[in-house]
Parts: C-alpha cells; sequence; structure tokens
C-alpha cells in the first residue's frame, strides 16, 4: 500500500511539472517555429521555385504549353487567392478551360476545387457546398490526395461557418485518419487547419493552437509559402484568446517582419489580422489604436465583399462600442452583425447576437424587441442546437481523445520507462472502465424503459387519430360541397383584418386539402399552399397561429407525423421499408430533420418505434 502510496505521488510530480514546463516555455515553443521559417526564408535562394512572384510566374507561363502551363496558372491562383480574389478567379477559370480542352483531369479537379474555395470565402457557402459535393464523387484520396483533402477543408470550414459543428468535426476527423494512414503531409496539413477552424469557433483556443502549430511544421516542410502569414496570424490570435499577450505581440511584431522579406498575403489576411490586432487592443483598453485598426478591416472586408468576416467584424465593432459607453451604436452594430450572418446562413453567430440584443433591449425597456430577439434565439436553438448533436460532438471529441491517448500510451511503451507507474495507471483505468460501464449499462436500461412508455403513448395516440381521421372523412364530404372558393380574394381586397367567414373557409379548404396530403410534397410552402386556397400567405399564417396553435413548419411537421403513425401500424409492407425511404414518402429530404421532428412529437426515434411494432406485430 505505501509503495502504491509513493509511486501515485511521482506521478503526479512528474505530470505536473511537465505541465508547469509546457507554460512557462509556451512563448519559447513558438518562436522555434518562427526560426523554422526564417530559416526557410534565409534558404529561398535555394528553393528558388517555390519563391517565385506573380511577374516570374507569368513569364514562365508565356514561355510554357500544355500542362505545364496550366500548373503555372494554378500557381498563380494560388499566390492571388489572398490578395485579389478576381484576379485569382481569372487565372483559375483559364486553367480550367485549359484542363478540359487537353483533358487534363488532375487541373480539372484542381481549378473545380479552386472554385469552390472562392465561393466560400465570398460566403457564397450554398453554392461551395454543391460544389464540393459534386467533386466528391469524382475524387480519390490514393488517386489525388491533395485536391481530396483541399475539398474536405472547405467542407468542415462551411459546417464550421454555419454551426454545424459535428459535421464539421467529424469531417475534420476523418481526414485525419486517413493523413495519418497515408502519411501525405499535404493532407496532413489540410486536417490540421480544418480542426484548428473548428476547435477555434468552438472556443477551445489551447486545442486550437495545437494543431495550428502542427500545420505550421507540414507548411514549412512543404514549402507552401502562401499559407505563412494565415498560420502567424491564427498563433497570434489564439495565443491572445489564451491571455497570453506578450506571445502575441511577438508573433504580429514578426509577421511584420516577414511582410519585408516575401511577398506580402494580400487582403484577405490582413483585414483578418487587423480584427485580431483590434481586438487584442480593445481589450488592453486602447480603444483608439483598436478602432483604427478595426475600421481598416471592415472597409477591407466591405470593398472585398469577404461576406463571411463581415459578421466578426461588426461584432467587434459592437463590443468597442460597449467598451466606449456607446449603446445605441452597439446595437446598430450588433444587428447589421445578425442581419450579415442571416445573409451567409451563419446561425451560430444569429443565435448568440439575439441573446446579446435581447439583454441591450431589456436594459432600454424596448420590450417589443426584447420578444423579437428572444424568439428567434429560441427558434434557432430548438432547429439547430439539439442535445442530440451536442451528445453527438462530445462522442467524436471523446474518440479523438481516446486515439490520442492511444498514441500516447504506445510512446510510453516504446521507451519503456516507469513500467511500475504503468502498471498501476492501467489498473486505475480499467476502474474507471469499470465505472463508466455500470453508469452506461444503468443508463441503458433507463433509457430503454423510458422509450417502451412513450412507444405505448405512441400506439395508442395513433388508434385514436385513426378513428377520429375516419369519423372526420364523412365531414369533410358534407364541407367539400360547400362553394367557398368565390368570396374569399374580394374579402381580402377589403380588410387587412381576417373576419370569422374568412377563416372559416380558409380552414374548411385547408382541411380539404389535408385530406389530399398536400403535406407529403417535399416543396410544400406556405406561399405555395395560400395559392393552391387562393388566399394570401399572411391570412392562411394567421389562420395556421390561431386556430392551429403553432407556426406553418411545426403545423406541417405535425401532419406529416400524425399521418406516418397511422400508416405504419395499418400498412405492414410500408412498415419493412427503409428509413430514408420512409422519411421521403412523407416530405422530408434529410433523414436528420426527420429524425429530430419524430422525437421532438413522440419522445422516441422512428427506428426504435418500428422496431418495437414489427416486434409486436409477430408476437401477435
Amino acid at each position: 500500500m505505501k509503495s502504491l502510496f509513493k509511486n501515485t505521488l511521482i506521478i503526479i510530480f512528474v505530470l505536473n511539472s511537465k505541465l508547469l514546463f509546457s507554460q512557462n516555455t509556451s512563448n519559447d515553443s513558438i518562436q522555434i517555429y518562427f526560426s523554422k521559417i526564417e530559416k526557410l526564408v534565409n534558404e529561398r535562394y535555394n528553393f528558388k521555385d517555390d519563391f517565385l512572384n506573380e511577374e516570374e510566374l507569368l513569364l514562365k507561363k508565356e514561355n510554357s504549353k500544355g500542362e505545364e502551363k496550366i500548373i503555372y496558372l494554378l500557381r498563380l491562383y494560388k499566390i492571388n487567392k489572398y490578395r485579389s480574389v478576381e484576379k485569382a478567379n481569372k487565372y483559375n477559370e483559364e486553367a480550367l478551360r485549359l484542363s478540359l480542352e487537353s483533358g487534363f483531369k488532375k487541373g480539372v479537379l484542381s481549378a473545380k476545387s479552386n472554385r469552390a474555395y472562392l465561393q466560400f470565402i465570398n460566403g457564397l457557402f450554398n453554392e461551395s457546398m454543391d460544389a464540393v459535393l459534386e467533386l466528391e464523387k469524382e475524387i480519390g484520396i490514393a488517386k489525388y490526395p491533395n485536391c481530396y483533402s483541399d475539398i474536405k477543408s472547405i467542407k468542415s470550414y462551411i459546417y464550421t461557418e454555419r454551426g454545424g459543428y459535428d459535421l464539421a468535426l467529424d469531417t475534420g476527423l476523418k481526414l485525419l485518419d486517413k493523413a495519418e494512414k497515408s502519411k501525405n503531409q499535404y493532407v496532413l496539413m489540410r486536417a490540421y487547419s480544418s480542426l484548428s477552424h473548428y476547435y477555434l469557433r468552438i472556443e477551445n483556443y489551447k486545442k486550437a493552437l495545437e494543431l495550428c502549430l502542427k500545420g505550421l511544421d507540414c507548411i514549412i516542410s512543404l514549402r507552401e509559402i502562401q499559407y505563412l502569414f494565415p498560420k502567424i496570424d491564427e498563433v497570434a490570435r489564439m495565443s491572445a484568446k489564451l491571455n497570453d499577450i506578450e506571445t502575441a505581440f511577438m508573433a504580429y511584431t514578426y509577421y511584420l517582419e516577414l511582410e519585408s522579406q516575401i511577398p506580402p498575403p494580400g487582403n484577405f489576411i490582413q483585414s483578418a489580422v487587423y480584427m485580431n490586432i483590434a481586438d487584442i487592443s480593445m481589450h488592453n483598453n486602447e480603444f483608439e489604436k483598436a478602432q483604427n485598426y478595426l475600421s481598416q478591416a471592415l472597409k477591407m472586408n466591405l470593398d472585398n465583399n469577404y461576406r463571411f468576416r463581415i459578421p466578426r467584424a461588426l461584432i467587434l465593432q459592437a463590443e468597442l462600442n460597449l467598451k466606449t459607453k456607446d449603446t445605441l451604436n452597439a446595437i446598430i452594430n450588433y444587428e447589421k452583425s445578425v442581419e450579415s450572418a442571416e445573409a451567409i446562413n451563419a446561425f451560430d453567430v444569429v443565435k448568440s447576437n439575439s441573446v446579446i440584443l435581447a439583454s441591450l433591449y431589456q436594459k432600454q425597456k424596448n420590450f417589443s424587441k426584447v420578444y423579437e430577439y428572444e424568439t428567434i434565439y429560441k427558434a434557432i436553438k430548438d432547429s439547430l442546437f439539439n442535445k442530440e448533436r451536442e451528445q453527438k460532438i462530445i462522442i467524436l471529441e471523446a474518440r479523438q481523445k481516446i486515439k490520442e491517448v492511444a498514441q500516447k500510451k504506445r510512446i510510453l511503451e516504446l521507451e519503456n520507462e516507469a513500467q511500475k507507474a504503468k502498471f498501476y495507471s492501467v489498473i486505475i483505468m480499467l476502474f474507471f472502465v469499470l465505472l463508466i460501464s455500470l453508469f452506461v449499462t444503468y443508463a441503458y436500461f433507463k433509457v430503454k424503459g423510458k422509450n417502451k412508455l412513450l412507444y405505448h403513448r405512441t400506439i395508442e395516440l395513433a388508434e385514436i387519430q385513426l378513428m377520429l381521421r375516419e369519423k372526420l372523412s364523412d365531414l369533410e364530404k358534407v364541407k367539400s360541397k360547400l362553394n367557398t372558393e368565390s368570396d374569399i380574394s374580394s374579402n381580402q381586397k377589403s380588410s387587412n383584418i381576417i373576419s370569422d367567414d374568412i377563416k372559416d373557409i380558409i380552414l374548411i379548404k385547408l382541411e380539404k386539402l389535408e385530406g389530399k396530403l398536400f403535406f407529403i410534397d417535399s416543396n410544400c410552402t406556405l406561399n405555395q399552399i395560400a395559392k393552391q386556397l387562393k388566399t394570401n400567405p399572411k391570412y392562411l399564417s394567421q389562420v395556421i397561429n390561431q386556430e392551429k396553435k403553432c407556426n406553418f413548419n411545426n403545423y406541417i411537421n405535425e401532419l406529416r407525423i400524425n399521418y406516418l403513425l397511422g400508416k405504419l401500424i395499418t400498412d405492414e409492407d410500408f412498415r419493412g421499408s427503409k428509413l430514408s425511404y420512409i422519411s421521403t414518402s412523407i416530405g422530408y429530404n434529410n433523414l436528420n430533420t426527420f429524425n429530430a421532428a419524430f422525437k421532438k412529437r413522440q419522445g422516441i426515434l422512428p427506428s426504435y418505434f418500428i422496431s418495437e411494432l414489427m416486434q409486436a406485430s409477430k408476437s401477435k
């Protein structure tokens, strides 16, 4: 027992010593990376082809033909993508045209991937994602590793910017796994970039910095010069977020020195640098300096239409307004950031800023605005950030942590140090695994019992709905004989206030349309249904809100789920179909959306409900 206690104290002492040493030397470790960059820049004459400027590349392009010319055009794109989107796009499109004409497959894929990235930095997330999904069908990591990792990193960036953090993490970890298996430095660089971007957005700055430095190592090894400035900026930004202001300023000082040795990165990176310097200065209460840099950053972002940078710049401006006691302009800038975030579907920004705006308006006693932003927050919170997604993120992070622990354990085994200490560590780990296993087992049986109750409740409700549906069908036949189409439009024109007669007419028609199962059309919208009912969307929305006690989207989901329950109970063949087919057949294009809608209303997942239903059917 004494021996165990002694060994435990030794382990704690060693770990604490390593942690203290790590904290004291973080500045030095970052300086090591800058020294590596300095060495690469000093030896640039040994790697002249990697340090060619735009004029030299243009000259080489003019004196080359075929695939060689295409490669120079792609390099011209690469050095211009952060300087001038217009010029980068021009070189890239010429490379794409020549590649298509000559049948140069690698050139075609590279140019299409570049086009998707330019769309991303301009905030055209939908177009960029569409391009990525198309390229995924053509690109495999074995044949085109660089293109493959480029599109996967773009995909992860878009998920992160939209607040789809579970998807961003999943994409980044899968790319890292492939990179580690292939030992391809370029793929590793892109994987580290994707994961660093993700951890930065969820404010895990320590992890983000760790991955950023790993990526920087790959960049130096590959001599990917165009990525040096962005990475130095990221190091500075994350150091500042970790309250290491000294390292942040050291990084930006080195950034400015490097600009005098190699061509500067251009406005895209420069705008981010100015935003970050403004952020650091603001937290140091250097408000005038912060405003100077922030004004330049905002101008760069607006002039170059860097749409996904604009919301963050406006948020920084609003924070600076609050620091200087200018609440009115803070509110204006927060509202502008919400508007610009909505334009690019960055709903995580809308969500966080809605909370801030509700609080600011509360202080001003503007309760209508408080209600408006609280409603926006709740709507986005309910639709995008549910517990299942948070659990998925936790699971993905846990898997990554397990992988990292396994790698560290392997290193310790190879070094063959502290064998006894490791033995006791394994015993402790097994003990905790046993505890966790017992907890998971208990949770499983508890959830299973709850799911059984929810299943039986759902069956009872579905059977009642089937009986009601049969009785209501006779009433609908009587109602359908009424001539209700002629008076709606004339009554609507005469008044903005909906009358009871018009409300009844709309309800009768709506119920008739329900009988025709309009809601299983995946493209049904409020405007489309209003057109079929020969009324306007405002009236229809008002009737649904007042009479159905919900908004249009919840109303459609309610109809779909109720219809599905009846069909699952009565139709055995349909019950045996794939879940993706079932979701599509009732109007859902996305299986995750279907699962979320079903669970929200019934408390259990559709897969569990169908499984229990099939077992009950077999037992009968």
